[in-house]
């Protein structure tokens, strides 16, 4: 009996250069042909030495940086839960119980809109810098 050979059969070897062909690519380590010197640094480089103030000063500052958009996300998110819980509140105390959420829901999707176009218009007119006064 003659055994059929299976016509999906891969070749043992492709996968192996496949793998080969990927690190190749995407590997981080130039090959002999494109290896770069590196230039030494100048005569008078000195290392900046990492301290915790430098560390606590650099997360502070980029702390400041995110600060209106972490308080911006932080609205949208009240917004949401806050007419959610209202359509809750309302679905339990008249016994709506999907009108209610759908209804905050949409009212909440609403409220979030109207602050993003704010925001845009803030950016739009120069006001959005990242710097929020009082009563913004």
């Amino acid at each position: 009996m003659a055994r059929n050979k299976d016509p999906w059969a891969d070749d043992p070897d492709r996968f192996d250069r496949a793998d080969r062909e990927w690190r190749e690519k995407w590997t981080d380590k130039p090959t002999d042909e494109e290896e770069e010197a590196l230039d030494p640094p100048p005569a008078g480089y000195q290392n900046e030495k990492v301290t915790v103030d430098r560390v606590r000063n650099a997360y502070g500052d980029g702390m400041a940086a995110a600060g209106p958009h972490l308080g911006f996300g932080m609205q949208l998110a009240a917004a949401m839960v806050f007419f959610v819980g209202v359509g809750v509140a309302v679905d339990r105390y008249l016994g709506t119980t999907p009108w209610g959420v759908l209804v905050g829901a949409v009212l909440g999707m609403i409220g979030v809109f109207a602050m993003v176009v704010r925001l845009a218009r803030e950016a739009d007119q120069g006001k959005g810098d990242g710097k929020r006064g009082k009563g913004q």
